[in-house]
């Protein structure tokens, strides 16, 4: 099970569509299952195709947290779904060996 945790947006700016500032903390299941998600997106996460969004990535124990700073709105947005359907997508495949 994927339990996010917080989420904080922040601008650095007042311009609604300027430098905004994520940071999400997902709770997994066990420390295990951190483990194994943060290594399949952590290449994901270092390749990244655009400039315009910055991620990092760290896990404590069972916690994923995912720090975006991105330019604009919509690269924020890109890349937290791409982000997040990764981490979906491990999970689920965890769920099939596990069954």
């Amino acid at each position: 099970m994927i339990k996010l945790i917080s989420s904080n947006e922040g601008r650095k700016k007042m311009n609604a569509l300027k430098k905004i500032n994520t940071k999400l903390e997902i709770e997994l299941s066990t420390s295990r299952e951190a483990e194994i998600i943060f290594d399949a997106t952590k290449p994901e996460i270092n390749d990244s195709p655009s400039e315009r969004a910055k991620t990092k990535i760290k896990r404590q124990e069972n916690r994923l947290k995912i720090i975006i700073k991105a330019q604009d709105a919509s690269s924020l947005r890109a890349s937290l779904n791409s982000y997040l359907r990764w981490i979906m997508l491990s999970q689920q495949i965890l769920e099939l060996n596990i069954d």
